[in-house]
């Protein structure tokens, strides 16, 4: 597969529009905070559970909520990020004289007409009446593909989808992608698997599209056979579609095609159409799944009119329910967030308006957080650590005696070309051509989705651009793009406990400065170790290296094979190996880079080494489930949050050193036992 440049709806970024204004930087904090002292369980001993003595006085006063498996600081963070950006659009969407066409005025428009549940209601389908009569008037092919052509500007994928993705074999350049479209059920297996359980979600499903057929107007009789016309080619193309291990192989889905080539794919399809409306050019492209679009030629020739017409039916108002009636929205939520999803409760209006102005005006609403929420100061103050890691990393691997030369080399020059984005993209898209109503909620989401369209377009035939990112500058999430050897930090994700502004640099090191460490680790790991600086598929390890990487490893396999979550329960030492050793390496080289800056005072009488590590205990530490840990251990890479504490930090001398532990404490693993790989 080719990475695709755009996470729907969400994250097309381009063209930029001049710097937002911000907020005269904060002054400084009288004295430096430290870490969060009311979390501690000051009962235990640090060098015999130091999971429990950094954040079990949090986890007692704050047990899971009864909806939720598992409960952080982190987690909370999330609820304060939806709080900060309901404050944003609430102040904008309270005044109406904006000037019209700035990032204001849309934002508060299009928040206020997603509010408006009367408005919504009396609506009805009136928004969607044209589009649906189109299709219902569909008497061809051609008609079928206008409209499927049509659909696609609205990002609804019927059939397949078509993205600007950079080029898996050549990065720096970005062509067009076809990928599978959307299918109503979340995977292949929902379709063909014989499991009980996904059996009866296939009955559930075709209930459910039935409902909302008859929903769109649909006599009942007819939208009952429509939905079993619909599930049937649903499931023809599911089986024509890979299985989603082989669908998330990068090295499999990359299979470059001419535009003769595709033709001869498809050859129903009328991509020369296609492609001129889409204003696309004709060169080679990528097909991740070339069966799949056979067997969508295919239907277009075998399968009738009028289920092509329930089908595209169903796609649309499928897309649509969340922004229409009551009914609809239910119908929605009882099926995808009820049933799929594990949702007891619909969520509040205005959690879904915060969701789609982010997912819809991401740059629009970043720039807004960012003069809030993230000022100069803390954009400097993370550089400059990021700056640290980065020199320590280059210095480790530098005097790396088992490293041979030539896979040094290739590491110091992957090292060198590493990217690392802080806070907000360097440029901004430009909204000002799309126009947004207080009292049109539909066409707004029609205007923001046609423009994320058009603009991931725009990025077909042209050199990757780097600074384009995935998640908006408010996200609560960073992400790594092992194939362009970028990291990316949203200021929504710089905020604390993963960064505080007014913290120590003992305590964000131990927090984001361990988080970046650790992923900087995986451009060399089994990950990153597949592409080479310009990102292209090749493997550049030594095979005595691999070999001795391994044997390191091996001690961090069988670490973690000894840590069980309860009687004949334990990690499987091989699944989660790259993500302890990427743990281990991430507080080994943070502390380094702490102890050569200014790590900052004693603080509430804790030393900056004991800040640091006791940060990243609280930043790591979460309650989990026992439920929880079974499915982690069972197939998560990662391990579970006492672990991944307990196991990194008992491998240290530093972190013994300054908790004064003594030879034989559970926190200190002697000189035979410790591991160390980075």
């Amino acid at each position: 597969m080719i990475r695709c440049l755009v996470v729907v709806l969400a994250a097309a970024l381009a063209t930029c529009a001049s710097s937002p204004q911000r907020a005269p930087e904060a002054a400084p904090a009288v004295a430096p905070s430290g870490i969060e002292v009311s979390d501690l369980n000051r009962a235990i001993d640090p060098c015999t559970d130091f999971y429990e003595f950094a954040n079990g006085g949090w986890r007692a006063a704050n047990p899971i909520p009864p909806s939720m498996k598992r409960w952080s600081r982190q987690l909370l963070s999330r609820e304060a990020n939806q709080r900060q950006l309901q404050a944003i659009l609430e102040a904008l969407s309270s005044r109406t004289d904006w000037p019209a066409g700035s990032i204001e005025q849309q934002l508060g428009d299009y928040y206020a007409s997603c509010m408006d549940e009367g408005s919504v209601e009396t609506a009805g389908l009136a928004p969607l009446a044209p589009l649906l009569a189109e299709i219902a008037s569909a008497r061809s092919s051609e008609d079928v593909q206008r409209i499927i052509r049509r659909l696609h500007r609205l990002a609804i994928p019927v059939g397949f989808a078509l993205t600007g993705a950079y080029d898996y074999q050549v990065p720096d350049n970005t062509l067009a992608n076809i990928t599978a479209g959307s299918l109503g059920l979340p995977s292949r297996d929902h379709y063909l698997s014989p499991e009980p359980r996904f059996a009866a979600v296939r009955e559930k499903y075709r209930a459910h599209l039935a409902i909302v057929l008859g929903l769109g107007g649909m006599p009942e009789a007819r939208a009952s056979k429509a939905a079993e016309e619909v599930f049937a080619l649903e499931k023809r193309l599911a089986e024509a579609s890979l299985d989603a291990a082989t669908a998330a192989d990068p090295a499999a889905t990359a299979h470059r095609t001419t535009p003769a080539q595709l033709e001869q794919l498809a050859p129903r399809v009328d991509w020369g159409r296609y492609f001129a409306e889409a204003t696309l050019p004709r060169s080679d492209l990528n097909v991740a799944e070339p069966k799949l679009l056979q067997q969508l030629d295919k239907e277009l020739k075998d399968t009738s009119l009028a289920t092509w017409r329930a089908y595209l039916t169903w796609q649309l108002l499928d897309s649509a329910s969340p922004w229409l009636s009551k009914p609809f929205a239910k119908a929605s939520f009882d099926f995808r967030d009820k049933l799929l999803g594990g949702a007891t409760t619909m969520r509040p209006r205005a959690a879904l308006c915060i969701e789609s102005s982010n997912a819809l005006f991401g740059d629009a609403l970043g720039q807004k957080y960012v003069e809030r929420y993230f000022p100069p100061a803390a954009k400097a103050k993370v550089q400059e650590l990021i700056r640290a890691l980065l020199g320590v990393m280059k210095e480790d691997l530098t005097e790396l005696r088992w490293l041979g030369p030539e896979t040094k080399k290739q590491a110091l020059e992957k090292l060198a070309t590493y990217d690392v984005q802080v806070g907000y993209p360097n440029k901004w898209k430009d909204y000002s051509t799309i126009t947004i109503r207080r009292d049109a909620l539909w066409a707004n989401v029609v205007a923001g989705r046609k423009f994320n369209v058009e603009d991931n377009r725009k990025l077909i035939g042209k050199p990757t651009d780097r600074e384009l990112w995935q998640l908006p500058p408010s996200s609560p999430d960073a992400y790594i793009e092992p194939q362009l050897n970028q990291i990316v930090l949203p200021a929504g994700f710089l905020q604390p406990p993963a960064f505080n502004l007014e913290a120590t640099d003992a305590v964000n090191f131990g927090a984001i400065g361990i988080g970046v460490a650790h992923d900087m680790t995986h451009t060399f790991d089994s990950l990153g170790g597949q592409f080479d600086s310009a990102g292209r598929p090749r493997s550049w390890w030594a095979a005595a290296d691999l070999e001795e990487f391994g044997k390191r490893g091996q001690c961090v396999a069988e670490q973690y094979e000894g840590y069980f979550i309860e009687p004949g329960v334990h990690h499987d030492g091989k699944r989660v190996l790259n993500e302890a050793i990427a743990d281990l390496a991430g507080v080994r080289l943070a502390y380094l880079a702490m102890k050569r800056g200014r790590p900052g005072p004693a603080v509430d009488g804790f030393t900056p080494e004991q800040q640091f590590f006791l940060a990243w205990g609280q930043y790591r530490g979460a309650a989990e489930s026992l439920e929880y840990q079974r499915q982690l251990v069972k197939g998560d890479p990662h391990p579970t949050a006492r672990f991944r504490i307990i196991g990194s930090l008992s491998n240290l001398p530093e972190f013994q050193q300054a908790f004064s532990c003594q030879p034989g404490a559970k926190m200190a693993r002697s000189a035979e036992q410790r591991c160390s790989v980075w």
